[in-house]
């Protein structure tokens, strides 16, 4: 990204709640033209951070520049910079009101003209095969239904950056992934940037160009998901039922050259990470055949699950 255009430049960003701090100095940047996801498991800071550069939420201390704007002197203006989506969808909208007359509401609000508003509109409408839906009571839509009027809302005054909490959180799949393949184009295509935080890994996986991990306040790992998974030190897993599998027979296995160490994953399975997964599964199966061990196994690549839960162990050694 050294090459696109910086929209967004976070510098020790603090956040304390009294005597609680919620972030501990935050640097974080983001480009034109890219999905950036903030990933950490809960309490982590995400939804604090996003707040904070959504003008939601004053920070305590740090500097935050948006194209060119600073947070602390030109919030007038950057309000006009960015798309919002938070977590509350059903409060999101005016109920009693259609999904029309809701955007032209808060097209009006944005200061956007009648024929602009209608042209977005339209645009958006068609991107999400939503025209339909357009007269029907905010009320009577669907959950996946809502949360997709509230991402039109958001992009309706067409900002050339959009921060999205958790934006397919309780949709069903079909409409969760329709909105994906959405704002992956979007963002692509038009040049925006978009950061977007998610508990759903292979969301983050599927959208994001790099994933930056917050714990406990604090971002410490900066990467894209394959630069990620590479830094689990294994390219492939072979998996062993737990139970069936001596601790001798383990340690013979573990002992390989192609084996680069277990990995926990699950409970009732043995993890044997491989950095090369056909001499290694040859390897482990010869084995298994010496010592008549009989037990399932699988092949799983390495995921972004098994990096998040190798760095933020890493990062719990790190922080604590």
């Amino acid at each position: 990204m050294t090459n696109s255009k910086l929209f967004l430049s976070a510098r020790h960003v603090t956040k304390s709640y009294g005597d609680t701090p919620a972030l501990k100095g935050i640097d974080l940047d983001l480009y034109a033209g890219e999905i950036l996801a903030l990933l950490g498991p809960n309490g982590a800071g995400k939804t604090t951070f996003i707040k904070i550069i959504a003008t939601l939420l004053a920070k305590t201390a740090g500097r935050v520049q948006i194209l060119g704007h600073d947070l602390d002197q030109d919030l007038r203006s950057i309000r006009h910079l960015f798309g919002y989506v938070g977590q509350d969808t059903d409060r999101s909208a005016y109920a009693r009101l259609t999904v029309r007359q809701n955007l032209q509401f808060f097209g009006l609000l944005r200061g956007l003209n009648k024929r602009t508003i209608q042209e977005q509109q339209d645009k958006l409408a068609g991107f999400f095969d939503f025209r339909e839906n357009l007269d029907k009571l905010f009320m009577h839509l669907s959950g996946g239904q809502k949360q997709t009027v509230v991402i039109m809302r958001a992009l309706l005054h067409d900002p050339p950056i959009i921060y999205l909490d958790e934006p397919t959180k309780g949709l069903d799949p079909i409409i969760g992934k329709k909105i994906r393949a959405f704002l992956k184009t979007y963002v692509h295509q038009e040049n925006k940037a978009l950061l977007l935080t998610s508990h759903i890994l292979t969301e983050v996986d599927e959208m994001a160009d790099r994933v930056a991990l917050i714990h406990d306040g604090r971002i410490g790992v900066v990467g894209t998901p394959s630069e990620l998974k590479q830094s689990v030190g294994a390219a492939h897993f072979i998996e062993l039922e737990r139970d069936k599998v001596p601790t001798a027979v383990c340690e013979r296995i573990t002992a390989l050259p192609s084996v680069t160490g277990i990995l926990e994953r699950e409970l009732a399975w043995l993890s044997f990470g491989l950095d090369d997964p056909f001499a290694g599964t040859e390897a482990v199966m010869r084995i298994l055949q010496e010592e008549n061990i009989v037990t399932k196994f699988r092949n799983q690549g390495v995921s972004l699950e098994d990096a998040f839960i190798h760095h933020i162990g890493a990062l719990n050694s790190k922080f604590d």
